[in-house]
Formats: C-alpha cells, structure tokens, sequence
C-alpha cells in the first residue's frame, strides 16, 4: 500500500496549521491556568483566527490537552514518572525554539505540581550538558539535536555525524541556489537563499549550506540565534525554516480554513462539550473580578466573558443553573435580582421599613348621637359597577393599600411610567403597585440601583417586601405639582442603573396643583378639628368636583385629607344612594338631593363583621 502524495495546496495548509499551533503554544506556556478559546484566539493576534479554527487545530496536534473547555499543554497530564531531562527534552521539542528558563522553569512546575522556583534553581546546571543542550543567550536554551555540529573537515563526515540523509541534502543542495554567505548576516543571507529556493529548508540542511561556504567561520549556535532573533526567518518546530515573507500565505491559508471549519457541522466531541460547564475557583475569581471592577455584572455577560458561552449555546442554560449557587455565599459580592450581581451593599435602616406617613390605617366605624353609621367597609362583591376591578388599578393602590397579586401593572419593557402622590413625594419613595414586578425583578429582597438624571448620580433601593422605592428626594425636589407629576424610569444599558426622566409632565387623574392642594388642605383641617366622618370628607370633595371625579382621582384627593384604605372608598360609594357614576362616562358624583335617603339597604348583607 502506497502513502498518498501530498498536494502543494495540502502541504501549504499543513504547513498554516503548524504555524498556528507553534504561535498557541508559546502563548500557553508557562501560563497558570489553562486558557479559553476566545482568551486563545485573542492573545496570539493573528488576523482571521476563530476559536473554532485555533480549537480544530489544537485538537488534531497531541501538544494540546483541554480540561472543561480550557487548552493547556498537554505534557502537564503526562507520564511524570519519565526521567526528568526526557520531560525538559520533550518540553523543548514541542516548543520548537529556545525557552527562557523561567518559563521553562514555570511550565516544568505545572506538569509536577510544585513551585517554579524549584526548577529555576535546578534548570541551569541540567542545562549546562552540552551534549544535549545549548544555551543562545537571552533567547534561552534549546536542543543540541537542532544544530550542526561541524565535526570534519569533511562534508561526508558531517553529514553522517549529524544524523542526516545524503538524499535530502543532495536534494536541497539542487534546489538551493548558492548566496554569499556573511557570518554577521546569517538571517539576511538565509533569506535570500530561501526566497529563491521558493519553498522551506530544514534548517540543519541549511546549516550545511552555510558551512560549506564559511567553514571556519561557521559558528552553529551563533548560526542558529541569528536565525531565532531576527524578523527575516520563520522558524517552526519541525526545524524547517522559510522567509518571513511566507507569513501573510499562513494567514490567508488560515482564513480559508476558518470559512470550512465553521461551515462543518459540530464534531462529538465539540457536541459533547455543549453540556453545562463547570464552573472552577479560577472561573468564580474572574467572575467576581468583573463585578468588583464594575459594580455589576450579568450572568450572561460574565458567562460569555469568562466561560466563553454565549446565550445560543445549547450549554447556556445548565451553566447559568450552576452560577448562582457557585457565587452564592461570598462575602464580596450580593445578586441584585434577576441575573444580576454586585458589590455588597450596606442597607440603611431608613429603607427597610415603611415610613409612617404613608401607613395606610384601619377606618374606624363612625357613629352619630342619632345612632346612623357611617364609614362601613363592604365585601368586594357588594361594590357598585366597575369598582370591583377599579380597585387593582395601580393609580388607586399605594403600599400597604394593595393587592399584588391581582395589580392591573403596565406591561414590562424598558421603561416605567410613574405617577407620582403627595405622601411619596414629601417621602422620597415611589410605591411598587405601579412599577411592573419583572422590571426590576421580584428578588431579592432589597436591590439597590443607581438612578442617573443630568449629571446626578444617585444610589436608590428597591425593596420588594416593604413595597418602595427609596432615595428618590433629590429627583422630586425641583417638582412643583403637589401631586401627579409623571416621570419615567428606563433602563440603561448597564445592569443596576436606570435613568429618571421628568419632562413636566402631570397626570390628568393625579394632577393637584398648588390651588387646589390649599382647598383639599383645608378640608383636612376641618377633618382634623371637627369630630366628622369619612362620609362628609368625600360629599365635599365631589361637590367641589360638579362635573364628576374618576375613582382613582377620588381616591387621590381623600388621602391627602386622611390615609384611607381605597376600599372603604369604594364601599362608601357602594353604599349610599346619593353616590352615583354619571351616564358612560364613569365619573363618580354627589347628588345632594339623594343625601336623605342615607344607607342602601340592599348592601347591609355585604357590611363586614368584625
């Protein structure tokens, strides 16, 4: 059976793949951890490059090992019981060219697990054997077996002592034209050879070349250095060497190869690495790196970032599974709800509990010396028309005066339109009743933003069992509406900051300017002063309203007078015949003729027990 004969174009895209395995592994050594594709691709910065094509050509290579979706050397998960200057011999044989000893040093500590420190003391004496290495100065050591050893005079003799083949030297010394040989100039000399020999050389059989024409002159490891340093020579592990002309083919060659790798269809292996990610110490550190640095950070981004999976993968979602219990614990850092994390954050106490202005209490039952009752509270089913639903509009609930569950919110999106109440504004809060729960999410417990509005910069706090937000004073200071004022809530594109935005806005049903606060202000002084029920405060505010009130602007007015619950709002209305909507319009009116006929009797089955 007959070996297949390469073509020219195999030869070429073999001889690409080598030089990009050559460039990964000399960004891999030596490093702590084992990298990710992107941290790969990124980092040996040769153009057109994917994490596909740099893990297809690490995969065919045997120098590569990948643990968990990370690349390293593959000699760290060796045979360590070898002799050690096999290792060292084979550590350098993989890197192709001379190492530094610290680095030799660091990856021989990675492949024994010990300190670097170890090897670094040890390396130069192993290294001094001349037989099996040579030292190039600051470029590091490399092996022997890469120069020619000019033991004769004689070229025969060379050749054999060497270990090469006549063959190929007589077939090279062919094909290579002969060039001046200066041995100040080695690099520039080979060059020229090369070019015109229009395809690589071995580069003991150029060593050869050279001799012959310096002889006495000819140096090996000074041959070898001027080859390795200087920018004319492109050097690869399999000792062959080309004009670093040759470089922009490779490339071209690897962008070609990148359009068929990402045209292929997922190998098993890659399918097999789609599953969930473990996620190690090194990834949590990284993680919590990028919160710290910016205050917080998404699952997906950190995801993406750190684990290199993006939110398409098949692998997302078993990985973001396994973040939060991952992150979870650590004393850095808090998860700011949804998949947001951030520093930890130190609640004030003024933002864990509802300020007692805004309690809504119990309405006590008014009775008079005649015996009428007044201010019932109703079942729900006993309420009149649409106040059964009324009831769950966000404009008429206010904390402590709501029912989530049953909240009619404005839809989610990326923005929140707020109507804003007197009690808030003196307050600096803004209830949860109007903001719908996804948009900032239902947990956890408190979540502290940051709102952003013209050069202000203000830490805010969303607490989800107590309802608010606080820390909202020093947005509603430039607010002249005593009540109604509307302003927007967006998100931004960093997570845990959004951007108020008040453009003088003022609800049609919330809106009380300074005029008609000074007329509800003084109905409350008389509430205030007189021994009066619920009942005369709402007869007043509708006569002051002929045209009629919506529900919710009803409600608005009242609790400016006194704190009450919007359904015993509604049940008053519900009760009493002089309490009537007006046609389609559903605006609520006093009808003061109506006012003798008092309760409606058919309500008194709805009146709650205490």
């Amino acid at each position: 059976m007959t070996a297949t004969k390469l073509t020219k174009e195999d030869i070429a895209r073999q001889a690409a793949k080598l030089y990009l395995a050559d460039r990964i592994y000399l960004t891999l050594l030596g490093k702590g951890q084992p990298a990710k594709l992107r941290q790969v691709a990124k980092s040996i910065d040769v153009p057109g490059v994917t994490p596909r094509l740099a893990r297809s050509v690490m995969a065919e290579s045997d120098r590569f090992e990948t643990v968990d979706r990370r690349w390293a050397p593959a000699m760290r998960y060796g045979d360590t019981k070898r002799p050690f200057e096999q290792v060292l011999k084979d550590l350098l044989i993989s890197a192709g060219i001379p190492v530094q000893v610290d680095l030799l040093a660091e990856e021989l500590g990675h492949i024994y697990g010990r300190p670097g420190e170890a090897y670094a003391e040890m390396l130069p004496r192993i290294l001094t054997d001349k037989e099996r290495f040579f030292s190039a100065g600051a470029l590091g050591f490399g092996l022997a077996q890469w120069l020619l050893l000019p033991t004769s005079d004689e070229e025969a003799d060379v050749v054999f002592d060497n270990y090469l083949s006549q063959e190929q030297v007589d077939e090279y010394s062919e094909i290579c034209p002969e060039v001046e040989w200066d041995a100040d100039k080695i690099a520039e000399c080979a060059e020229t050879l090369l070019k015109k020999c229009k395809q690589p050389v071995p580069v003991k059989i150029l060593a050869l070349i050279a001799w012959r024409a310096l002889q006495e002159d000819f140096d090996p490891i000074d041959f070898y250095a001027q080859l390795v340093s200087g920018d004319q020579i492109l050097l690869l592990s399999d000792q062959k060497a080309y004009p670093a002309s040759v470089e922009k083919e490779f490339v071209d060659t690897l962008g070609k190869i990148a359009e068929e790798v990402a045209a292929l269809p997922m190998e098993e292996e890659e399918e097999e690495a789609e599953g969930p990610v473990t996620i190690t110490d090194t990834d949590k550190e990284e993680m919590i790196a990028i919160i710290l640095d910016k205050g917080s950070a998404t699952a997906e981004e950190m995801i993406d970032t750190v684990l290199e999976i993006s939110p398409d993968e098949s692998a997302f979602a078993g990985t973001l599974e396994l973040l939060k219990p991952a992150l979870e614990g650590d004393e850095r850092i808090m998860w700011l709800g949804g998949t947001t994390y951030g520093k930890v954050v130190t609640f004030p106490n003024e933002v864990k509990e509802v300020p007692s202005s805004l309690i809504v209490p119990p309405t006590p039952v008014f009775e008079t010396p005649e015996g009428d009752v007044y201010d019932q509270e109703l079942e729900i089913d006993g309420f009149e028309g649409d106040l059964k639903t009324a009831i769950y509009d966000p404009l008429v609930e206010d904390v402590s005066d709501e029912d989530p569950a049953l909240t009619n919110y404005q839809p989610n999106g990326d923005s929140q339109r707020c109507v804003l109440k007197y009690h808030h504004k003196t307050e600096g809060t803004f209830p949860l009743c109007q903001i719908n729960p996804e948009f900032f999410g239902p947990m956890p417990e408190i979540i502290p933003i940051t709102l952003i509005d013209e050069g202000k910069r203000k830490q805010a706090y969303v607490n989800n069992t107590t309802r608010l937000i606080y820390g909202l004073k020093d947005f509603f200071k430039d607010i002249t509406d005593v009540s109604g004022a509307v302003f927007v809530i967006e998100k931004t594109a960093k997570p845990g900051e959004f951007r108020y935005r008040y453009d003088g806005e003022s609800d049609e049903q919330l809106g009380i300017d300074v005029e008609r606060s000074l007329e509800i202000l003084d109905i409350r002084a008389r509430f205030e002063s007189q021994d009066m029920p619920l009942f005369d405060v709402i007869t007043e505010i509708l006569e002051q309203h002929r045209q009629g009130m919506t529900f919710a602007q009803l409600v608005n007015e009242v609790n400016i007078v006194k704190r009450t619950s919007r359904l015993v709002i509604a049940s008053i209305l519900s009760s009493y015949h002089c309490f009537h909507t007006r046609g389609k319009s559903g605006l609520w009116q006093f009808d003061e003729k109506k006012r003798s006929q008092g309760f409606n009797k058919t309500k008194r089955k709805y009146v709650k027990k205490d």
